[in-house]
């Protein structure tokens, strides 16, 4: 059987949604990756530096091989994206991005990569971001996605796919070929998790479609949840170790956690979603 050959699948017979007359079928690729030893790179020590010790709280959290889900609000995920992403690269790992809701805010990263001692180009360019603008785009990324890596020199160490069903929710998308796109994007994230052997981040903050990730067998280490406090303040949870963190913000002249001081006038931290301290000080 030829190269080509082997990525064609047979043609679902799916009826229309509303009871018109059916649609053409959707001809579906077969979900064929390479395996993960064409990834010549052995698997970093850590993906996460080792400071400010949040890190180490997250780094338990991902795992080559499965899948960790991050949900929450969709005013919430993007800034916690961004200090997922800035934390990555500034402990000099690679991250890989299929960007399906617009999240990645590339002034934002290397503005906090700063803080941490990493030189805003140096800290970019280790994050490779593909967006997508149609839910045919976002499979086309995804399908492609392990050879794009395997034509780098350094594969990523974090793959990253950010509300991939966002896009189907739109109104060119027919109900057909969303009855036969989401399932088949559902069994590529889930065979290219098995396959490249890195940990996947996958955010689920944008989107009206839920992924049949339980049907699909996706393996999934953790949980992650981004939620308001009643009193305010944000929380993150990890479902399956049932363990939280209370999420707050650094101080404009802040660097680190451990930098913390009570004193609002001196130093401090701030809720995640609270106002910021003012930088000017006496």
């Amino acid at each position: 059987m030829s190269e080509t050959e082997s990525w064609l699948g047979e043609i679902p017979e799916i009826p229309f949604v509303g009871g018109e007359a059916a649609p053409p079928s959707i001809l579906l690729p077969r979900v064929c990756l390479r395996p993960a030893s064409t990834l010549a790179r052995a698997e970093p020590d850590r993906l996460f530096p080792v400071r400010p010790s949040i890190f180490h709280w997250l780094e338990t959290r991902f795992a080559p091989g499965t899948a960790t889900r991050l949900v929450g609000p969709s005013d919430l995920v993007p800034g916690f994206l961004t200090f997922l992403l800035a934390a990555v690269a500034s402990g000099e790992r690679t991250v890989t991005l299929r960007d399906g809701a617009n999240r990645c805010a590339p002034y934002s990263i290397a503005t906090l990569g700063r803080r941490w001692g990493a030189p805003a180009e140096e800290l970019l360019g280790r994050i490779r971001l593909a967006r997508a603008f149609t839910a045919h785009q976002m499979v086309t990324l995804i399908e492609t996605w392990a050879d794009d890596e395997i034509a780098e020199a350094v594969p990523a160490d974090l793959w990253v796919a950010s509300d991939p069903a966002a896009l189907f929710a739109e109104e060119d998308v027919l109900p057909y070929e969303r009855a036969a796109l989401v399932p088949h994007l559902a069994r590529l994230l889930d065979r290219l998790v098995r396959s490249v052997h890195r940990p996947l981040l996958l955010i689920e903050g944008a989107s009206e479609i839920e992924f049949p990730w339980a049907s699909e067998g996706l393996p999934v280490r953790e949980v992650l949840r981004l939620e308001r406090r009643p009193e305010g303040g944000v929380l993150l949870r990890a479902e399956r170790a049932r363990d939280a963190l209370e999420l707050v913000a650094l101080a404009p002249y802040q660097h680190h956690m451990e930098e913390y001081d009570p004193d609002p006038v001196r130093g401090g931290v701030v809720r995640w979603d609270g106002p910021s301290l003012p930088t000017a000080r006496r």
